[in-house]
């Protein structure tokens, strides 16, 4: 953690390797801030309790896991400083020339956005003229004008819309002199990002427009044969307690005869021979054997099912990229059940583990909103103990946030290199388990005694809290607001 006693500038030598490293021009492109968070590790915010404001950055090593896990209730800033770090670290590795691959789990859309797009968009006009917010914010008046014409297809933006600039921030008074981004010394900005969605409720245009410039949405599939028979299970409802399930753990599981089509000629041929002069096909079109009948449904589905291929190009896995944000859209852009989103994220985490880190040194950061929606599963908090297990090796991070751990494993905080809580804790319970844990006392907050009470606690609260470094030097802070909506 940085001095407060050292100056707000870098190392004149550093300075000169980022002059060499980057265009005058890209450069320009960053501010104070942006650039000191290179030096020092992905900008946090501004330190509260030593009356200093000095700027605190968390620090970042080549070959230690930094695992953060938020806390908080809804409302209070949350995901918007989870989004800060992704953009954080994005802007920390590409400055020192690095490549990094990062992955957002993204819980929901905020239809809410589309509102402070509008809201922006008169403030301009009513203090700058029409032309300006022509020339300076083309693409907000242009969305908003095809918004009007096909609402309700549009406006549902995601919480991590990396494509929007940060329009409520250069609205919002910090103080009387300054707005969040002059507070903070930063400026609005956007991502290039790809989102990758799973059985796609709406076009994948429209889901592009809603998330601003410089997006790529693709369809994400599993391939068949990353499908082990627990997913399976889980995917198409299989009743375990049948001579069919017996035949799947056998061929499908064991033999890893991983395609439909071939996996039931493979039973056919070695479980029910065909009788002289019949073919394989003849028994699977004329057989009333229910385990037949029941594994023929079952492929049938699999088959039909969208979200699976068997074409390994097609796999979601193989559209990350770290030359981009990568967004995995669990919102209600894609048709997945809470079981199913487990059962994907169980799959990205093995990927990257075992295969894209084995052929790639670079660092992964994984941010999961809402992790609690993955953490209630046993594939899904398997996935979790993974990253945490394998992290520093690795150079693996979790970044996750959370509004309860009632009901969650515990593992999820010990798990933890660092904690944050943002506004408000939950419960009590949530205060005494970090006191366990911290050695530091939490205040969960008192109860709001009328509306205008929860109102104002929550104005005052929004954005700040508290942080834990390594779970043993903990201050307040002001959270960095992100650079995108």
């Amino acid at each position: 953690m940085e001095s407060t006693a050292r100056s707000w500038w870098v190392p004149e030598d550093y300075l000169a390797k980022l002059q060499k490293r980057l265009s005058p021009e890209k450069l320009a492109q960053y501010t104070i801030t942006d650039i000191r968070q290179a030096y020092y590790g992905p900008y946090l915010g501004l330190r509260l309790d030593d009356g200093s404001r000095a700027p605190q950055f968390l620090p970042y090593k080549t070959g230690f896991a930094n695992h953060i896990l938020f806390l908080g209730r809804s409302g209070y800033g949350k995901t918007s400083i989870m989004r800060a770090l992704a953009e954080a670290f994005y802007d920390y590795f590409m400055l020192n020339g690095r490549k990094a691959l990062i992955i957002v789990i993204e819980a929901k859309y905020d239809k809410p956005k589309v509102k402070k797009l509008e809201t922006f968009r008169n403030y301009i006009v009513e203090n700058f003229g029409y032309d300006y917010l022509q020339q300076k914010y083309p693409f907000i008046e242009s969305y908003l004008q095809e918004y009007y014409k096909k609402r309700p297809l549009l406006g549902k933006i995601g919480d991590f819309a990396f494509g929007w600039p940060n329009v409520e921030a250069m609205m919002t008074k910090a103080d009387s002199n300054h707005n969040q981004f002059q507070r903070h010394r930063l400026q609005p900005a956007i991502y290039p990002s790809t989102r990758i969605v799973f059985r796609p409720t709406r076009d994948l245009d429209l889901i592009a427009k809603d998330n601003g410039r410089n997006v790529q949405v693709v369809e994400g599939k599993l391939s068949y044969d990353r499908l082990e028979v627990q997913d399976l299970i889980k995917f198409m409802y299989v009743n375990t307690q049948t001579n069919y399930m017996r035949l799947l753990d056998i061929y499908w599981g064991q033999k890893r005869i991983r395609d439909p089509d071939r996996f039931l000629r493979e039973v056919i041929r070695n479980e029910y021979p065909p009788r002289p002069g019949e073919t394989v096909e003849d028994v699977l079109k004329n057989s009333r054997d229910r385990t037949i009948a029941n594994l023929r449904t079952l492929m049938t589905k699999l088959k039909s099912d969208r979200l699976f291929t068997k074409d390994p190009k097609e796999e979601f896995v193989r559209k990350l990229t770290p030359d981009r944000i990568n967004v995995i859209d669990f919102s209600a852009n894609s048709k997945l059940s809470d079981e199913e989103e487990a059962v994907i994220f169980h799959n990205l985490v093995n990927y990257v583990t075992d295969e894209f880190l084995l052929k790639h040194d670079m660092p992964v950061i994984i941010i999961a909103d809402e992790i609690q929606n993955l953490a209630r599963h046993r594939l899904g908090l398997r996935a979790i103990n993974k990253i945490y297990r394998e992290g520093r090796s690795l150079e693996i991070s979790l970044i996750s946030g959370t509004q309860y751990l009632s009901g969650l494993s515990k593992d999820l905080v010990r798990g933890a290199t660092h904690v944050g809580v943002v506004g408000r804790l939950a419960s009590e319970k949530d205060a005494e388990l970090l006191e366990e844990i911290l050695d530091e006392r939490f205040d969960n907050g008192r109860k709001p005694r009328s509306l205008q009470e929860l109102f104002r606690i929550r104005k005052a609260r929004r954005g700040k809290g508290k942080f834990s470094i390594d779970c043993e030097y903990t201050f307040s802070v002001e959270y960095r607001v992100p650079k995108t909506l």
